[in-house]
């Protein structure tokens, strides 16, 4: 099975070699290909313009669009929007939540200064609303935020390091399983 993963940096990889990430040890898992299509920085917006294909969709994002201050009900749309767009052309899609951010990132810089006390609060609420929806709309979640809680797994308190990868593979592979 082809599976396509369009997101941003804790999709594309940022800070590991492309052997050590999720994408690639998820394929070994599994024998399935995901296709890593990761663009570090990429807003929900921009993966909405990104060309579908394969037989299932991976999509996560959204934190870059907190981290521009956009309202959280901007990413929710553009994930609605290509999940339904995924759905009507027989792809089937899957939503990943990403890992929450650590609290000992105190700083962040994305086209100018952020306040991650904001991003932390539109963080909370943005993942319980993209669980609802994805809940009200029959699209499989795959919740990160209980598997990628400890600090060891990040190299910055945002990007997995190696391990954070081979959890977040791990997540993936229970998921779809191994191809029979």
């Amino acid at each position: 099975m082809n599976i396509l993963c369009i997101g941003d940096s804790l999709t594309y990889g940022y800070g590991v070699r492309r052997a050590e990430t999720w994408c690639a040890l998820a394929s070994q898992l599994t024998g399935h290909s995901f296709i890593n299509k990761g663009v570090n920085g990429a807003t929900t917006g921009e993966m909405a313009e990104q060309e579908l294909s394969g037989d299932e969709l991976f999509l996560m994002g959204g934190l870059n669009n907190l981290f521009m201050g956009m309202p959280v009900a901007v990413p929710l749309a553009d994930i609605r929007r290509i999940c339904r767009r995924a759905a009507g052309m027989g792809i089937r899609p899957t939503v990943g939540i990403p890992m929450q951010i650590s609290d000992q990132v105190s700083e962040a810089w994305c086209e100018g200064p952020v306040d991650m006390d904001i991003v932390r609060s539109a963080y909370a609420d943005f993942a319980d609303e993209l669980a609802r929806r994805c809940a009200e709309d029959s699209v499989p979640v795959i919740d990160f935020r209980p598997l990628i809680g400890p600090k060891h797994l990040s190299f910055d308190g945002i990007h997995l390091n190696k391990s954070g990868h081979e959890r977040m593979a791990q997540a993936v592979a229970a998921h779809w399983g191994t191809r029979g």
